[in-house]
C-alpha cells in the first residue's frame, strides 16, 4: 500500500512534468508573436482616432478629439534627417438621407508641420494654418501634444440644420504631397509614410 501510494504520487509528478514543457513552449509563443505584433506596430507606424465629441460655444460647434500618433521608422529617420511631416486633420460634416448618399454639406483641413531642429536638438510643431509655433523636448512629447484637439472651431451652428440627421467625421493622415520630390516616388513603393487613420464619425448633439 505504501509502494502504491509512492508510486501513484511519483506518476502524478512525472505527468505534471510532462505538461509543464509543452505548456511552457505555448506560453513562450503566445509572447513572442505579442512581441512580434507589438513590434511591427512600431516599425509599421499607426494612427487613431480614439474618440471626438461636439458642443455648441458661442454659436459656433466646437470639436474636442483625441488621436494615437506612432510614426513608422523610416518616417522618424526622414524626420531626423531635417524633411518636415505634415499632418493634415480632416473634417466633414454631412447630412444623412435614408435612400440617397449622405450629402456632404461642409469640409476642412488643418495641416500641422513637424520639423526636428538639429542645432537645438528640438522639436518644432506649425500650425499652418494659425502660424502658432510650439517648440518640444522630445517626439514623444510633441506627438502625445498633437494627440489631444480641443475646442477645436469647427463651423457655424447656423450652417448646421438641427432638424435634419447630420453626421461629423474626422481622420488625421500623415500628407505625402508635402514630402520632397525623390521621397514621394519612393513611397509610391513602399508603406512606411502610408499613415492614416479611419473616418471617426458621430452625431452632433
Amino acid at each position: 500500500m505504501h509502494f502504491r501510494r509512492l508510486f501513484n504520487g511519483g506518476t502524478r509528478r512525472n505527468a505534471v512534468c510532462c505538461l509543464a514543457g509543452p505548456l511552457s513552449y505555448c506560453l513562450s509563443v503566445i509572447l513572442l508573436v505579442c512581441f512580434s505584433v507589438t513590434s511591427a506596430f512600431a516599425e509599421d507606424g499607426r494612427f487613431e482616432v480614439h474618440s471626438a465629441e461636439s458642443r455648441v460655444d458661442d454659436g459656433i460647434w466646437l470639436v474636442d478629439a483625441r488621436f494615437d500618433l506612432e510614426l513608422s521608422r523610416k518616417a522618424k529617420e526622414a524626420l531626423e534627417s531635417g524633411v518636415a511631416l505634415t499632418l493634415q486633420m480632416q473634417f466633414e460634416v454631412n447630412r444623412r438621407r435614408r435612400f440617397w448618399l449622405d450629402r456632404n454639406i461642409f469640409q476642412r483641413s488643418e495641416n500641422i508641420e513637424i520639423r526636428y531642429m538639429s542645432l537645438s536638438q528640438r522639436y518644432l510643431v506649425n500650425y499652418v494654418n494659425t502660424d502658432k509655433q510650439v517648440s518640444f523636448a522630445t517626439l514623444y512629447s510633441a506627438l502625445r501634444s498633437l494627440g489631444q484637439l480641443r475646442d477645436f472651431a469647427l463651423i457655424d451652428v447656423e450652417r448646421v440644420d438641427p432638424g435634419k440627421a447630420n453626421l461629423f467625421s474626422i481622420r488625421i493622415v500623415l500628407d505625402r504631397e508635402k514630402l520632397p520630390g525623390p521621397l514621394q516616388m519612393l513611397t509610391f513603393w513602399r508603406g512606411d509614410f502610408s499613415l492614416e487613420s479611419d473616418w471617426y464619425r458621430w452625431k452632433p448633439k
